[in-house]
């Protein structure tokens, strides 16, 4: 399994708004996936985006994946590591610029690269 960057997302719900604003953070259309672990997908030119509505990572090296309803996967389909976290970057910027959302963007689900947080009055939920 190759290595890339996930942004992580909580609440996911409603389904709607999310996939949404994902679509708007991207700049791309989302379509629907029929089968596998995948809900959603999208070809971004030199990467795909794909999201998991709900996933089954725990928390791992400190990181509280199980806190987070939604998955965002960034792959670029060349392995160009520095494009595929500069579009990883936009999108989650993108997202975190709407304060809705807890957002943790990591790479190979080790190191995390940035988190975002809506305005303080908003409690994260625990689990």
């Amino acid at each position: 399994m190759t290595s890339h960057h996930s942004i992580f997302i909580h609440p996911g719900l409603p389904e709607e708004t999310l996939t949404a604003d994902v679509a708007a953070a991207s700049g791309a259309r989302l379509r629907r996936v029929a089968h596998g672990p995948v809900d959603y997908g999208a070809d971004l030119g030199d990467t795909a985006l794909e999201i998991e509505l709900s996933h089954d990572y725990d928390e791992d090296m400190g990181i509280p994946f199980d806190r987070y309803q939604v998955v965002v996967t960034v792959r670029d389909f060349e392995g160009d590591r520095d494009r595929e976290q500069a579009r990883a970057e936009h999108v989650f910027n993108r997202l975190a610029d709407l304060r809705r959302y807890w957002l943790v963007l990591v790479f190979d689900l080790q190191t995390v690269i940035a988190t975002a947080a809506p305005p303080k009055q908003e409690v994260f939920p625990h689990r």
